[in-house]
């Protein structure tokens, strides 16, 4: 700011009026910056009040209302096992022949009882057991006896190999891989929950003459019915006697420890 002028000075009142004019015009550019700035920051506050404020409420939301997974997932821990009774589901099986079956089964008061397989033209050798709860499935082109439990898991009971009485052994591999006609086991069967029979032309190698055999499911032991052999065997229901056995058109009764009656 200019220095005062003196009183004295001849143009003393002009120079007054010019300096109040000057003071007076800063003044006022002083204050309206300081009103703009004021204004400006009013408004940055409320701003950030409002953010803050829009924040919290949907954190609070957020809290409130859980997500559209976690409802799904709740409410599929929660649904009531009596709702899917006695509905029918199937686990998928894949053949080495490139097919796949389903094997049916039917939920009872919290357990799994197999069905059937389908589908039906499928024409795939199968039996269930007494209980329901264990299935035999023949993979026809590899030769194995696949059994599944009620959970869906998966088992190859085939006998892997033949050990003849002199000591000599046989591989089931090894032996379609030399002649794929060769019946090693077909046509597996439940006797009862812990037995199987099925049909092979074990023991002989270069005879078309068939026989029973039982395994045992347990201990994997596989011992030949000896009474009984012939050209065209099947497999019919199990009855009091045993399992119902057709031996070229005769029928016979096989017990679990291989005992035959008529």
């Amino acid at each position: 700011m200019s220095r005062k002028p003196s009183i004295f000075s001849k143009d003393y009142e002009k120079r007054m009026r010019h300096r109040k004019v000057k003071v007076f015009v800063i003044s006022i550019i002083c204050l309206a910056i300081v009103i703009l700035i004021g204004v400006y920051l009013t408004g940055t506050f409320k701003s950030a009040l409002s953010d803050a404020k829009n924040q919290k409420q949907n954190i609070v939301s957020d809290n409130k209302k859980p997500s559209s997974t976690s409802v799904k997932k709740s409410s599929e821990i929660s649904k009531p096992e009596s709702e899917s009774n006695g509905k029918e589901s199937q686990y998928t099986v894949n053949l080495s022949n490139g097919k796949k079956i389903n094997l049916t089964y039917e939920t009872k008061n919290k357990d799994k009882v197999f069905k059937s397989v389908t589908p039906k033209d499928s024409n795939v050798a199968y039996s269930i057991s007494p209980s329901g709860k264990n299935i035999l499935i023949f993979d026809n082109k590899s030769q194995s006896i696949l059994k599944f439990d009620s959970n869906g898991n998966k088992q190859d009971v085939t006998n892997p190999q033949y050990v003849s009485t002199t000591g000599s052994t046989i591989e089931k591999n090894a032996q379609l891989s030399a002649n794929p006609n060769y019946i090693w086991c077909s046509s597996p069967k439940f006797i009862d929950e812990n037995n199987i029979a099925y049909i092979s032309q074990l023991p002989w190698l270069g005879k078309t003459t068939k026989y029973v055999w039982i395994e045992n499911l347990q201990t994997k032991a596989n011992v030949m019915v000896q009474s009984i052999e012939g050209e065209d065997i099947k497999f019919d229901a199990v009855k009091d006697k045993g399992l119902t056995t057709i031996v070229d058109g005769k029928t016979v009764y096989v017990t679990t420890s291989g005992e035959v009656s008529q």
